[in-house]
């Protein structure tokens, strides 16, 4: 019976005394987001690895092979935001749910397209679905979970990108080059659509609940304060809060440069190492999954080093952020000079490393800054900056480099999409270096503001019911 299934519902206090862990909150809704995570990621993967074949077959240049992930994000632009508000105002179990089946279909659409106008157009479709997995994933787990396991939790859920770039390197490579670009499609969609009517399962979580979890089960008309608020904020109104939070509105922009960088560079790897290394397809995607592997390790054990520092505050939290992202630049850009292929994947493998390691405790920084009841509305515009910046538009500015480089300069193929691979990561990350510092600075200050503001709105709520009694 649903009533009695985990994932529905609400976990039991966790022993007095006792250092919280995840299991203490429930682990299902967890594990359910976490797997989505990474078939949304797999599906990337496939793209990246198929990307060489795709070209080939349909006449491509490059920048028009960058166009792919833009027609995704695109839609994602549009849908993420709003998303984001529907997520604040209504049930976002649903939301996530019907976003994973439209995905799982759109993928499947994919596979069979006959020309590159038909796969542009399918691929997106894919934003629908993918537009709705920032704004509703870290809202669930900030109100699932509570800060002492929040950092743990973010993190572990966002370990799952790379994992779903390892497998989809891994294994969608191997079904790309032995059965077509269009069965590693067909691959990667079905795991979403049976996924998507799973999540349906989850139990709906009160805005803010973990926050203040013990208040919220001792006191009735708190827990309907956080369950239904009366002044649920519309789409403008949120947004225009959001980005009046200094720290919050540095760390979106700071996500678009990280974006730019990471998968301006991560689409291109497998078409850099068959080009410029003469890799196969196959080994091609081995170098992706190394990449995301280091990627999958250093979030994985970020997350528990988030929780472990959180005590020294958030502002400690975001220097670590900011050291991860120089040591980022700096070794990517000795990888892009490095003429050996190992050692170009080392260096990119350790930046990953580093950089990953610091994602979750920035993380864990919006979720702190952003008020409760709009957090879904601040981590759509936060993902929609990676996606804008990252997903979309690097991509597409690398490959116009590099066509560029080869145009006026005279470079072979895999010489210019070095250069241009080379100038998205020093340049775009030194801004965004600088961003998160200043970020880190009032971040602190920020979730006090927040938090305070969120507790005098409801002391004003309860004066006024106590009022009309």
């Amino acid at each position: 019976m649903a009533a009695s299934s985990p994932v529905t519902t609400p976990p039991a206090d966790p022993p007095m005394g006792a250092r919280p862990r995840l299991r203490d909150f429930g682990l299902a809704p967890l594990i359910v987001l976490f797997v989505l995570n990474a078939v949304d990621e797999l599906d990337r993967a496939v793209l990246a690895v198929a990307m060489e074949d795709i070209r080939r077959d349909f006449a491509l240049a490059d920048w028009a092979v960058g166009l792919l992930p833009l027609a995704v994000v695109f839609i994602t632009g549009v849908i993420s935001l709003p998303a984001g508000n529907w997520a604040d105002r209504w049930r976002r179990v649903s939301i996530l749910s019907g976003g994973a089946i439209v995905w799982g279909g759109a993928g499947l659409l994919a596979s069979v397209s006959q020309n590159f106008v038909q796969l542009f157009l399918t691929r997106a479709l894919l934003g629908f679905g993918q537009g709705t997995i920032v704004p509703t994933h870290a809202s669930l787990l900030s109100d699932y979970y509570p800060v002492s396991v929040r950092g743990r939790a973010l993190g572990y859920h966002r370990s799952a990108n790379p994992l779903g770039q390892v497998l989809g390197a891994i294994l969608g490579g191997a079904i790309v080059a032995a059965l077509g670009w269009r069965w590693g499609f067909a691959a990667a969609a079905v795991p979403g659509l049976l996924l998507g009517i799973y999540a349906l399962r989850l139990r709906e979580p009160r805005r803010g609940e973990a926050d203040l979890l013990v208040a919220a089960k001792q006191d009735p008309l708190f827990a309907a304060f956080l369950q239904d608020p009366p002044d649920k904020l519309g789409f403008r109104q949120s947004l225009g809060t959001i980005f009046r939070i200094r720290s919050l509105r540095l760390l979106i922009f700071t996500n678009a440069a990280f974006g730019f960088s990471l998968f301006g560079v991560v689409f291109w790897i497998p078409a850099l190492f068959e080009r410029e290394f003469g890799f196969s397809t196959t080994a091609a995607g081995g170098a992706l999954a190394a990449l995301a592997l280091a990627a999958f390790v250093g979030t994985w054990y970020g997350g528990p080093f988030a929780d472990r520092n959180v005590a020294r505050g958030f502002r400690y939290l975001g220097r670590i952020g900011v050291v991860a992202t120089i040591v980022l630049t700096l070794t990517w850009t000795v990888a892009f000079l490095m003429p050996n292929a190992a050692l170009c994947l080392l260096f990119l493998a350790l930046g990953a490393f580093i950089a990953s390691l610091g994602t979750p405790g920035l993380i864990s920084i919006v979720a702190a800054v952003s008020p409760p009841r709009i957090r879904s509305q601040a981590f759509s515009a936060f993902g929609l900056a990676l996606a804008v910046f990252g997903a979309a538009a690097a991509p597409l500015i690398v490959g116009l480099i590099s066509e560029l480089l080869q145009s006026s300069a005279g470079m072979a193929e895999g010489e210019a999409l070095r250069w241009a691979m080379l100038s998205a990561t020093t340049v775009v990350m030194a801004f965004g270096t600088w961003l998160a510092y200043q970020a880190s600075r009032t971040c602190a200050e920020d979730a006090q503001r927040t938090m305070a503001a969120f507790l005098a709105d409801y002391q004003r709520r309860a004066a006024e019911a106590a009022g009309g009694r």
